[in-house]
């Protein structure tokens, strides 16, 4: 496979890629350090997490900052430039991502041992949580109940709740979660949150209540933060 972006190794050993070389092989015509800013603020990306960024010193003797995006967070910003271009930036760090799986090394058999034992110990562990959380189900079963009935619960904390649920039953962080709903926000209703100003005490959630949006926010969740048994 031709190499269209250099692809190095970040100090925890996992993939990263250049942000300037992405920036430069994409074509946009925004100074490097405005597109990157830009980047970074409208899509809330997480330093050490999506990125990392070290200053160096440039070729005509001042400083710069160097970024180094994470492969997850190079597809996102390939994919949002929507040109040919981006889609094949896309397309080719993914085609990255299916060769880097395939050259992991297979473990040794006494590791593997090892791990198969862990994976008892865990089932084991796993199956007396569950029978623990049986028992405490059957005892809530003969408490008490009120008799008063309780308001219904806004739209917000429907939404709330629904991405609170979808991280603990996918395993993934908040924010990315928030970011693929006000991502779908934009590209179903061509409302760009992030377009809004907001006050320092405020969150996006906030400004989508302020701004008469959760209705729309509600109607993503609902149809794409769902979970399927694999």
């Amino acid at each position: 496979m031709k190499e269209l972006i250099a692809i190095t190794t970040g100090g925890q050993g996992s993939p990263v890629v250049s942000a300037r070389e992405l920036h430069r092989f994409l074509g946009n015509r925004r100074q490097f350090a405005d597109w990157i800013k830009n980047r970074i603020r409208q899509y809330e990306l997480v330093e050490g997490q999506d990125y990392i960024s070290v200053s160096q010193n440039s070729e005509t003797g001042g400083r710069m900052i160097e970024y180094a995006l994470t492969l997850d967070t190079a597809k996102e910003l390939s994919m949002v430039e929507r040109t040919p271009k981006g889609k094949q930036a896309r397309q080719y760090f993914i085609d990255c991502e299916k060769r880097l799986h395939k050259r992991a090394p297979a473990l040794p058999s006494s590791l593997l041992v090892d791990h198969a034992h862990r994976i008892a110990d865990l089932e084991q562990q796993l199956k007396q949580m569950i029978d623990s959380q049986q028992q405490a189900a059957r005892s809530l079963l003969d408490i008490p109940r009120s008799s008063e009935i309780l308001p219904e619960e806004t739209t917000r904390i429907k939404v709330q709740r629904l991405v609170n649920a979808y991280c603990r039953a996918k395993s993934v962080g908040q924010q990315e979660v928030w970011r693929k709903v006000y991502d779908r926000l934009y590209y179903l209703y061509k409302i760009n949150i992030r377009a809004h100003k907001r006050s320092e005490r405020e969150s996006w959630l906030d400004v989508v209540d302020r701004k008469g949006y959760m209705d729309k926010v509600y109607a993503i969740a609902s149809a794409e933060l769902t979970y399927e048994e694999e």
